[in-house]
């Protein structure tokens, strides 16, 4: 499955978060939608006043240590498990992991792939995909019931 793909990462500083990423074509994995914003942020207010010319060393001293490790964190969890991480986006999005659109037939709810994009893919690909889908599933089910 290469090429574009959605994936969710639970987020490392929040287990009980799940956040959305999407690699496009050139590669590049980016959050998802657009516009969404996950991880440490660190907000204008937060930076010490007075700091004069130090300001930009603070800053990436500040991102060297809190915003890179966790940067680091979501893409070794894509990398090292990008099915896992595709069928936890389609649990949780209830889109197909491959293009992002939503997920109507059961079919394809179970894969976590839409037909067009499971078009030519071997059955064994798509029954790894159910079996990590029913897993997070049941994950899910689980952390809903400790919450309970």
């Amino acid at each position: 499955m290469d090429g574009i793909a959605y994936f969710a990462v639970t987020d490392p500083l929040d287990p009980g978060q799940v956040t959305y990423w999407r690699r496009g074509k050139n590669g590049r994995i980016a959050p998802w939608p657009v516009r969404a914003r996950y991880g440490p942020i660190l907000f204008k207010s937060a930076v010490p006043k007075g700091l004069g010319g130090d300001r930009n060393r603070w800053v990436q001293d500040w991102y060297t240590a809190n915003r890179e490790p966790w940067d680091a964190e979501v893409r070794l969890a894509i990398t090292g498990s990008p099915e896992e991480c595709q069928a936890r986006f389609s649990v949780f999005a209830i889109r197909c992991c491959s293009c992002g659109r939503g997920l109507t037939d059961p079919k394809s709810k179970t894969c976590g792939i839409g037909p067009e994009c499971r078009h030519g893919l071997p059955e064994e690909a798509l029954g790894r995909m159910a079996r990590l889908v029913g897993r997070i599933h049941a994950q899910a089910l689980l952390t809903q019931g400790d919450a309970a």
